[in-house]
């Protein structure tokens, strides 16, 4: 696609393009570079797709914080919405944690990089934000070792008090593998839902799958609803078993069971240990093969 050309910004190269929205590259005057979440030309009669895009806008915009992708402005077009936001080069942990060979941010600076993880979203739910969409692809992990969190389309704000009583209809949002048992019964939602997400990313990035898999959608949102998560060391043998109890409460069925805040979860991260013995360095010789 040739450049085009709006009042800052000249849009370059397409990023990732995903089932109703894509996200180009762009440059401005200054040279600064800008990543643009631009909705599927093909979505644009799709009012739900047409309304996620100015919610996530409105949501990201008013988090600010070192771990979020920045999102600086959202426009109506042409060619269709899209939201400005900042340009981070990255891979997102999904990608990292299914590469061929183990990625050494991952192995041996895992600590750091789920302190960060758990940051970001413990600073998302102190301005009242439940994610609802917490997975490997919305952490990305720059080759320094910087993780943002990112993707608020589905984000709601969290509901307090006799609100969180009050009816209405809850559709089922989420992405499978990841998703919480109350989500699936239409209940509301609260931050221990992302909990139940986040303790299965964090199942994924230690041990390399998510903690459930089939092939059948509904077989898969039972076993979130009724199966017990398998024992993390069954995948990796080289977590300790403190770290592996903590995903499995974090993944408990029943949210009052689970940790109850972010925040305890930043607080275990920071004491727990996590391997049984350091991974080992690659030796040099094989790295560079």
């Amino acid at each position: 696609m040739a450049p085009e050309y709006a009042d800052v910004y000249r849009v370059e190269k397409l990023e990732w393009k995903g089932e109703t929205a894509e996200i180009w590259r762009a440059v401005g005057r200054n040279g600064q570079y800008f990543a643009l979440k631009r909705l599927r030309l093909d979505k644009l009669r799709d009012g739900a797709a047409v309304r996620s895009v100015y919610h996530e806008a409105r949501v990201a915009g008013d988090l600010d914080h070192e771990n979020i992708v920045a999102v600086y402005d959202c426009v109506p077009g042409p060619p269709s919405p899209t939201i400005l936001m900042e340009f981070f080069p990255s891979r997102n942990l999904k990608v990292r944690v299914r590469a061929p060979k183990p990625d050494p941010l991952l192995l041996y600076n895992t600590r750091d990089v789920l302190q960060q993880m758990a940051v970001a979203l413990n600073y998302v739910h102190l301005q009242g934000v439940i994610h609802m969409d917490i997975k490997p692809e919305n952490f990305l992990l720059s080759d320094d070792g910087v993780v943002k969190l990112t993707d608020f389309a589905l984000a709601q704000r969290e509901r307090r008090g006799i609100r969180r009583l009050l009816p209405g209809r809850r559709r089922i949002a989420g992405t499978r593998p990841y998703i919480a048992p109350e989500t699936l019964r239409r209940l509301a939602p609260d931050l221990r839902t992302d909990v139940y997400s986040f303790g299965a990313t964090v199942f994924e990035m230690l041990t390399g799958r998510p903690p459930f898999i089939s092939g059948d959608r509904d077989e898969l949102l039972a076993m979130h609803l009724h199966q017990p998560p398998p024992w993390p060391t069954t995948f990796n043998k080289n977590l300790s078993g403190e770290i592996s109890n903590f995903i499995l409460a974090m993944l408990a069925k029943d949210p009052d069971r689970r940790p109850q805040s972010m925040a305890d979860v930043v607080a275990h991260f920071k004491r727990l240990p996590i391997h049984l013995k350091p991974p080992e360095e690659t030796p040099p010789s094989e790295a560079q093969r």
